[in-house]
């Protein structure tokens, strides 16, 4: 099976930044650690491994879920509901993990919920589940596109020269410019498309009598499993972020719950994403 377009914001929990803020019993084990290490990718997804119970496995690295998700072929804890960026939904379980660690970034008594993800655990090889806001939440991460890098740390980030920052008050969402209108856009790094236009609004029908878009069938993931989707594709010549013009933007026209920029808008960049302060800080470099 060709491995499809990943794209699991979970919208159903609380938010991005102010999200540690309701999970108090989450916490990282070490007073400071900072580690870095090379990441590897599904797509343009990240990948990391991660250690739960001493067994280590693969996780997706997803900034649009609200809580870590741990693969188990039965849910067990406490059911909730989970409702995906096409607005299905499943029922998965819930727990406190004690103990989990990425590399040497150690992150105790993390909220997390299970379920079989049956359609994505297929193409990730050992698969373990989505790193999500509950630890996320906890740590400032700096990563580094072009040498497939990412440093985690509990400390504020060092900013390389000629960083562009914007504060992020509740959810990872940041403001693009597009044909002179501002937008708000989920910062989505669990989708490897550049960005994503809800088809039907205003915006999707400017870009579609503007610019060349061709029509595709394919499958993504998002809860509730594998699903095919009909789209539009195309490139924008400029999306504005931070009065920085990203060039040459491959998008997305398709039925989904908002605008969406994924990992492959950053490439050739260092992105950051700092929790060190109240407000979370996002950054990134010019293109390198």
């Amino acid at each position: 099976m060709a491995f499809v377009k990943l794209i699991f914001p979970i919208t159903f929990l609380l938010s991005f930044c102010t999200f540690a803020q309701h999970t108090n019993s989450n916490k990282t084990a070490k007073d400071d650690f900072y580690y870095q290490t090379a990441f590897t990718t599904a797509k343009s997804v990240i990948v990391l491994p991660v250690t739960i119970n001493g067994v280590t496995k693969n996780f997706l690295f997803d900034t649009g879920a609200e809580v870590t998700l741990v693969q188990s072929d039965s849910t067990y804890g406490k059911m909730g509901k989970a409702t995906g960026a096409t607005k299905r939904s499943m029922k998965l379980g819930s727990e406190l993990i004690e103990r989990i660690e990425i590399g040497e970034a150690v992150f105790e008594n993390v909220l997390t919920m299970n379920g079989d993800f049956a359609g994505l655990k297929e193409q990730i090889p050992n698969f373990g589940g989505l790193i999500g806001q509950s630890i996320i939440s906890k740590a400032s991460w700096r990563i580094d596109y072009v040498n497939q890098q990412i440093t985690i740390t509990n400390k504020k980030l060092e900013l390389d020269s000629g960083v562009y920052v914007v504060k992020v008050d509740k959810k990872p969402f940041v403001v693009l410019t597009i044909e002179d209108k501002k937008y708000t856009a989920l910062l989505d790094l669990g989708s490897s498309v550049a960005f994503t236009v809800p088809a039907g609004t205003k915006l999707a029908e400017q870009l579609l009598s503007k610019y060349a878009f061709k029509e595709n069938e394919r499958e993504i993931y998002t809860i509730g499993g594998l699903q095919t989707v009909l789209e539009k594709k195309g490139v924008l010549l400029s999306v504005n972020l931070l009065g920085v013009a990203f060039k040459d933007v491959a998008t997305d026209l398709r039925q989904t719950s908002q605008m969406r920029i994924g990992n492959s808008f950053f490439k050739g960049r260092v992105l950051y994403i700092d929790n060190s302060t109240p407000k979370c800080l996002v950054g990134f470099t010019r293109s390198l």
